[in-house]
């Protein structure tokens, strides 16, 4: 009797080790089920945070109105010039830059971003006068005391050509004789970084429509230099009609908190500090904040 059975052995230690894995196997993707329900979860938390960060961002451009000057009833619109996302500094939601046109001309740029439990419009003046005014109810949130940019001559810069072509030529090489670096937030400068000069203008201004109110402007064109695709500077390149020559002319405003810096060639041109006065109203630079909400 025991010789007959001696055969089924190995077979029978052999389904009991499959039984065994088998088992193992199952009690493996049931302990993997919560963990992976868990990170589920959080996946479809984080992507509901996110799309309602992005809705917060699209509706804040209605946060405020903005006046080329105290007289004025009607509002500039705003209009997104670009968008990115900064992965640098931590960042994944796409942050995007507001530009406020006037009869052709920006007179204004608002770099929209959250920032802690914050969403930020950090705003600057584009405008050669200190007319702009923000509102909001009827209530001032901004009057800048001061213009927002200072121009001057572009050195060693050809005359104005006479087609519109070869004038946003002649505008970006202009924009290519210039660099321009981040240094940042401390006082060693030990975080510079050069900045990259974007190809194509954000805005090519439009002067059919700004005759009347720019009356010595010829052309203009808004570039910036960018931190990755993060704006950090806005050049204005402007053709200026001034007697009876026709020039370049240039200014820088900045689209960061950070302490920045312009060369041409090798020549300092432009240079700002770190900005910390950021809640002051008569300032060109304001940064406006409103809780995110959960």
């Amino acid at each position: 009797m025991i010789a007959d059975h001696e055969p089924r052995r190995p077979a029978m230690r052999t389904r009991s080790r499959r039984l065994f894995a088998l088992g193992m196997a199952l009690a493996g993707l049931i302990q993997c089920i919560p963990s992976q329900a868990q990170d589920d979860r959080s996946a479809d938390e984080t992507a509901s945070r996110n799309r309602k960060i992005k809705e917060s961002m699209e509706s804040s451009v209605n946060w405020y109105e903005l006046l080329p000057n105290a007289e004025a009833t009607t509002p500039l619109t705003p209009q997104v010039a670009m968008r990115w996302i900064n992965a640098s500094r931590g960042r994944d939601a796409q942050d995007f830059l507001l530009l406020w046109v006037h009869d052709g001309r920006p007179v204004a740029a608002a770099t929209v971003f959250p920032f802690d439990r914050d969403l930020c419009h950090e705003l600057c003046s584009l405008s050669r006068t200190a007319e702009l005014v923000a509102r909001t109810s009827g209530r001032t949130l901004w009057a800048p005391e001061s213009a927002g940019v200072k121009f001057q001559d572009v050195p060693d810069s050809p005359a104005p050509a006479e087609t519109v072509t070869l004038r946003l030529a002649q505008m970006k090489n202009l924009a290519a004789r210039f660099t321009t670096t981040l240094t940042g937030w401390k006082d060693d400068e030990s975080e510079r970084e050069v900045l990259r000069l974007l190809p194509r203008p954000l805005y090519r201004y439009d002067i059919k429509t700004a005759k009347e109110t720019h009356p010595d402007l010829r052309d203009g064109a808004l570039f910036a230099f960018v931190q990755g695709t993060d704006p950090e500077v806005l050049l204005l390149i402007e053709e200026i009609a001034l007697g009876d020559r026709p020039r370049w002319q240039y200014a820088f405003a900045r689209a960061t908190s950070g302490a920045l810096e312009a060369r041409l060639e090798d020549q300092l041109v432009w240079k700002v500090p770190r900005f910390t006065n950021t809640t002051s109203r008569s300032n060109p630079h304001i940064t406006f904040r409103r809780a995110l909400e959960d």
